[in-house]
């Protein structure tokens, strides 16, 4: 390429001041900047290439370069002179070594500050050279430029500017594109004469000024490339490919020149692709996390508040929180937390504190209070009291828009945390007087805790009550009812009379979701927003409110108030067909958030059925719900992870199967014979004959063991509804003989001692007596099979009635 006299390029770039611009100059210049475009794009050589941009740069002012009149000046110049630059490596003498590459990176920063050009595959390509001009330790011989060198000045900015959408916060103005062309011009600038040259007693000669002005003022626009790559759709993904975050961790841990403005492109990395990012550089980010973390313990100036901003974002995902080197940045945290939250703070400063510890419970849970020793549980009691406080002045003032919605938010995740340990603390009460149980709390501090936060809780109730449908889409609306299901979770004896009142809006918003026909993607991008956690890796978000409120309802659906309610709003047919959404789901691509959803779907239809027989004989809705289950069952009982949840649909299904027993899908066809069959497969493999000669007679098989803590009620359920099935369907006792189970019951209480478990006992009996009164073959099998000695080993009057013909 054409040598340029690099010299007075600069004494070119540093001539002229600003003076008022007379009437009617505007349309000069304009006309003049045509004129420079022209020529720009007629230049014949880089030397005239770098004159028409110096011209361009004189003839436009600060936020006169409109994007288009950018593109334009793209356009003439293009990529290839920055690639040119780039692999220039002869300078004209007396010129820094280095000016050509500044030059070349000067341009880029420029081409980035348009979006359609952020993220041009001649920019990427060039991230493996920015990475490591914001890296790199400096050459041999060279000093490194210090952040602080007197003179030098280098912005700074925010470590969470970038990751706020649409916030291209520090981008260079619409004319920084050929303003900074020729960097570094204030050192060549002339001085009075019989003064020093400036700054020389600190850089050692204007030499060494003007170079580390380049150093500088290169790693300040290869920072604004990355920033803009960083807020492209793809940029996070992109820069995670090409090594960015142990570039960018590097020069921060290791404070190179310009190293706080490596924190804002690495929180939009981790917003964007946080998972990812941690599983393949977790070392790094673990590393640069101990130092945020024992910064923010340190400081003791407004930096902390600064710090609490950014930590947020460099948090583990959830998944990976478990990491043994995280352990001295959660005590750091946790004690620095402390410090601030105990101090008298202004909003400004104790939102960022509340939002922070909000995403170390999320991610951290109880392992992060550890953190602050005997104390944690008065610490997690100040949150919580902090949390409600926030709560209740954002919802019960007026006016809901002035709410600080991301705060309000993360104190939602504190409350449901503080609920969690307060049940732990109110059903744990073993532990010594004032020594919390194996909660946090003990049972004062849970009682006081339980106490403020229902102030809080009837706080969202009173907001919620407000919501008219046209905000059902309001992400903040559906926090709010989220926060509520998890108090009727655990709570449902507080508030009794505002829950009942607000149910007829729980079930309605619930449907609304649920049943809308469009998913909007604008409000996944907003509930991220809110979230208290980066997700950016996530799925969209389901508008899934019935999960949460499912549990709420389990509870709720046993007491006759809130029963009625839920009956009058038409709550069967809606929770059939959420029930039948998870259930295709779950076929498809479902995890464990769909079984246990199922799971508690299936327990409200349990307590409906129970509690309101004539309801289930009546509503179309249970005749639906039990075609699914008998439909269903024979698949699931196949699936041995799934089950608890074969456990529900097989004694729901058999309980509301003596209730149905004269509908139509309850006749002696094919499916109810498979339904019965499957219903026997679950209930026979849950015992066995103890093999290993410990004198047991009968045992619990393995599988079940494992979860008789979530089937063993159901199972004898179960069993119980069997036994009522086999007066109701005639053909049942039929299919009871041939599947084998009533010999399997036989030979089980044959092996089992007169001592046994009275409940196993219990349950074989309650299924035995109807079988022998209603079916003559089954009274003769039993009694082929020595069942009035078994029935009179095990004390069981009524079977000896029937067997004897007494009955």
């Amino acid at each position: 390429m054409s040598s340029i006299p690099a010299p007075q390029l600069l004494a070119i770039e540093g001539c002229g001041n600003a003076v008022p611009e007379p009437p009617g100059m505007g349309e000069v210049r304009s006309a003049a900047l045509e004129r420079c475009l022209q020529v720009l794009r007629d230049a014949a050589s880089d030397s005239e290439q770098f004159a028409a941009l110096l011209l361009v740069t004189k003839l436009a002012q600060a936020g006169d370069l409109s994007p288009s009149t950018r593109r334009r000046v793209f356009d003439a110049v293009g990529f290839s002179l920055p690639n040119r630059l780039l692999v220039t490596v002869e300078t004209p003498p007396d010129c820094p070594p280095h000016l050509f590459r500044s030059l070349a990176v000067s341009l880029l920063a420029g081409f980035s500050t348009d979006p359609g050009l952020a993220a041009h595959p001649e920019l990427i390509n060039k991230i493996p050279l920015l990475l490591g001009l914001v890296s790199a330790e400096p050459e041999p011989g060279q000093e490194r430029p210090r952040r602080d060198q007197p003179g030098l000045d280098l912005p700074e900015q925010s470590p969470t500017e970038p990751a706020q959408d649409g916030a291209k916060r520090d981008q260079p103005g619409p004319n920084q594109i050929t303003q900074r062309t020729a960097p570094g011009p204030s050192p060549t600038e002339p001085h009075a004469p019989g003064q020093a040259e400036p700054n020389q007693n600190h850089c050692g000669g204007a030499e060494q000024q003007t170079q580390l002005c380049l150093d500088l003022a290169t790693i300040q626009d290869s920072y604004q490339c990355l920033t803009a790559l960083a807020l492209s759709p793809r940029g996070p993904r992109v820069l995670l490919s090409r090594g960015a975050v142990p570039a960018l961790c590097r020069a921060h841990t290791q404070r190179c020149p310009g190293h706080a403005l490596a924190l804002p492109v690495l929180t939009r990395i981790l917003s964007g692709a946080g998972p990812a990012a941690w599983q393949k550089h977790e070392e790094e980010l673990t590393r640069l996390l101990v130092l945020l973390s024992s910064e923010f313990a340190r400081s003791g100036d407004s930096s902390k508040f600064t710090l609490c901003e950014a930590l947020p974002h460099f948090l583990p995902p959830p998944a990976g929180a478990a990491r043994p080197g995280l352990r001295p940045s959660l005590d750091a945290l946790c004690a620095g937390l402390r410090e601030v939250l105990g101090a008298r703070l202004s909003v400004a400063q104790r939102d960022p504190a509340l939002r922070l510890a909000a995403c170390l419970l999320d991610g951290f849970g109880a392992e992060w209070l550890a953190g602050s020793g005997p104390g944690s549980g008065q610490f997690l009691a100040l949150l919580v009291n902090l949390a409600c406080v926030e709560v209740r002045m954002a919802l019960e003032e007026p006016d809901s828009g002035s709410v600080r919605r991301d705060t309000v938010t993360a104190c939602y995740r504190i409350l449901e945390f503080g609920m969690e340990a307060c049940s732990l603390g109110l059903t744990c009460p073993d532990a010594a007087p004032g020594k919390p149980p194996s909660g946090l709390l003990t049972l004062e501090q849970s009682r006081q805790v339980l106490g403020v936060m229902e102030e809080a809780v009837a706080a969202v109730i009173f907001y919620l009550a407000q919501v008219a449908p046209v905000r059902y889409r309001d992400p903040f609306v559906f926090a709010s009812v989220r926060l509520l299901c998890a108090w009727l979770a655990e709570e449902t004896s507080s508030l009794k009379q505002e829950v009942c009142a607000l149910l007829p809006f729980l079930i309605g918003y619930g449907r609304a979701l649920f049943e809308g026909e469009e998913r909007d993607r604008g409000l996944t991008n907003q509930m991220e927003e809110l979230s208290v956690t980066d997700s950016g890796e996530g799925g969209d978000w389901p508008g899934d409110a019935l999960r949460f409120l499912l549990p709420g309802l389990c509870h709720l659906s046993v007491e006759e108030g809130p029963r009625a309610v839920l009956l009058s709003q038409g709550s069967p047919a809606l929770l059939l067909r959420y029930l039948s959404h998870l259930w295709g789901r779950l076929g498809a691509a479902g995890g464990c958030q769909d079984q246990a959803s199922l799971q508690t779907a299936c327990s409200v239809f349990l307590n409906l059925t129970v509690t309101e027989p004539g309801i289930v004989r009546t509503d179309p809705s249970f005749s639906s719900l039990q075609t699914l289950l008998m439909d269903s069952l024979p698949s699931l009982i196949q699936k041995p992870p799934l089950l608890i949840l074969a456990a529900h649909f097989c004694t729901l299904g058999l309980l509301m199967a003596r209730l149905l027993a004269g509908t139509p899908a309850l006749q002696d066809r094919a499916p109810s014979r498979r339904f019965a069959r499957s219903a026997l497969l679950f209930l026979s493999r849950a015992h066995t004959l103890d093999s290993d000669g410990a004198g047991r007679g009968v045992v619990r098989s393995a599988r079940y063991s494992e979860c008789w803590e979530d089937v063993g009620e159901l199972w004898f359920l179960g069993m119980q509804a069997l036994g009522g099935c086999v007066a109701e369907l005639p053909w049942l006792a039929d299919t009871v003989l041939q599947s084998g189970w009533l010999g399997d019951a036989l030979e089980l209480l044959r092996a089992c001692p007169a001592s046994a478990d009275p409940d196993l006992r219990g349950a074989l009996q309650a299924v035995l007596t109807p079988l022998a009164q209603h079916s003559q073959a089954c009274r003769d099998f039993i009694r082929k099979q020595q069942g009035e000695v078994i029935a009179k080993l095990h004390c069981m009057a009524e079977l000896q009635r029937h067997l004897a013909g007494t009955g």
